[in-house]
């Protein structure tokens, strides 16, 4: 039996649950389960663990996390790569190395990655869709014996996004307000689930464009109601489209999800929906736009305006 297990992907609820169950299959202890970040050791210190035979126990699992030495991107630790290709040809029979690569693009012109590909066994989790995503969803409240209306469930998929992990925080919660046997309904759905603040950002950023006033003054006096600054506000704002443009540009040039991913420093699933929301937008409007909000926070930067003031002056003459 292989020993070393590769886990691939972008759905990161899915595969840290792939990886608890095989830690479950494996019979460790909790004094025999290790996990290594590798942005923060060496490789060298869990191949290291990695060949210690377990305490009082029949196996042990070895857990790493962030492989960014298999993909492409620089790492500020310069990882002994030769230990970790030792241990893959050579692996301890008592121990389950599990190296969890989930939102990386592995670089097939590795030599690590290539000794992976014919030793490790590999589980790629494939990014589920919309309608599958829907269904999880449904079938979290039917083990809990709660009926969920088809229109809440779509409800929730729109508030969380395509984010499992979230998404499993908001369930729980749910769960828990209405109880056993009972009917969730889009009302409750929107009294109880915690909408993410960069959604309503880009829609806000999207009304903007759009020169769709009312629904951004609607968007906007919802955000004020429930406490956001105006500050933190104009400059959310302004980055969204400022990403936003940036992202265009580079697809422009051909650049692809984990490119964008490793040049505006963010996730690969932080890309997916930066992406998207380059797709939608009106360019030509986005970059006319921001422009104006660059002449307002020299304006707020140089005390001729307060940021109040002129965030709102800005909305409401679109």
């Amino acid at each position: 039996m292989a020993n070393v297990y590769l886990y691939l992907g972008e759905e990161k609820y899915l595969i840290h649950n792939k990886i608890e169950r095989l830690i479950a299959e494996s019979k460790a202890d909790q004094y025999n389960i290790f996990s290594y970040d590798m942005d923060e050791v060496n490789i060298k210190e869990a191949v290291r663990d990695a060949l210690t035979p377990p305490f009082m126990c029949e196996n042990k699992a070895v857990v790493i996390k962030n492989p960014k030495f298999l993909t492409t991107e620089k790492s500020e630790i310069n990882h002994t790569i030769s230990v970790l290709m030792d241990y893959i040809e050579h692996p301890m029979d008592t121990t389950y190395f599990i190296i969890n690569a989930v939102g990386l693009k592995l670089n097939e012109k590795s030599e690590v990655v290539k000794q992976l590909r014919k030793k490790a066994i590999i589980n790629e989790t494939r990014e589920i869709s919309e309608t599958e995503f829907c269904g999880w969803i449904k079938r979290q409240f039917e083990r809990e014996d709660i009926t969920i209306k088809e229109d809440a469930v779509k409800q929730i998929y729109n508030l969380v996004g395509r984010n499992m992990t979230s998404a499993r925080t908001e369930i729980d919660k749910l769960i828990a307000y209405v109880g056993k046997g009972n009917t969730i309904t889009s009302k409750i759905v929107s009294s109880v689930v915690v909408k993410e603040i960069q959604q309503d950002i880009f829609a806000l950023s999207n009304a903007i464009i759009e020169r769709d006033c009312e629904k951004t003054i609607n968007i906007y006096r919802d955000l004020i109601a429930v406490d956001n600054d105006v500050n933190r506000l104009f400059n959310l704002v302004t980055r969204t489209i400022r990403d936003t443009l940036l992202v265009n540009y580079m697809l422009e040039e051909g650049a692809k999800q984990n490119d964008i991913a490793i040049r505006m420093g963010t996730s690969t699933n932080r890309a997916y929906y930066l992406i998207r929301n380059a797709k939608s937008f009106d360019i030509q409007s986005a970059r006319e736009y921001l422009v104006k909000l660059g002449e307002l926070d020299y304006k707020i930067k140089s005390g001729q305006i307060d940021a109040r003031t002129g965030f709102e002056f800005f909305l409401f003459q679109l």
